[in-house]
């Protein structure tokens, strides 16, 4: 298996990311965001790491960026208006990591 230019991999690496991202922030508090965001970095270098982007990479990513900016923006307003007691903050930064995971790996699966 190839690791760089494998989107796929690191899509998926930033989707469980997320998760633990999630878990680490209840269980450590504010240092849970580091223990979490630490497979989503390395997964983002590894897979960048001399790797040349082609257009159509790009164009991927791109959406996904988009996409995912979209979809966060409508599920904090779903916290912040029906679960005011959750931990905003560590749902929005876990969030970011699940939503781009997921996104990510959908587009570059199905084109």
């Amino acid at each position: 298996m190839k690791i760089r230019g494998n989107y796929i991999l690191m899509f998926m690496i930033q989707l469980l990311s997320g998760i633990w991202t999630y878990y680490a922030c209840v269980q450590f508090g504010l240092m849970g965001v580091i223990y979490g965001f630490i497979p989503f970095f390395i997964a983002l270098i590894a897979v960048q790491v001399k790797h040349e982007t082609d257009e159509r990479e790009l164009a991927l990513i791109h959406q996904t960026d988009s996409a995912q900016g979209i979809v966060i923006a409508v599920l904090m307003a779903i916290v912040y208006m029906w679960f005011p007691d959750l931990n905003w903050f560590y749902l929005f930064v876990a969030n970011i990591s699940i939503v781009r995971g997921a996104i990510g790996a959908t587009l570059f699966l199905v084109r």
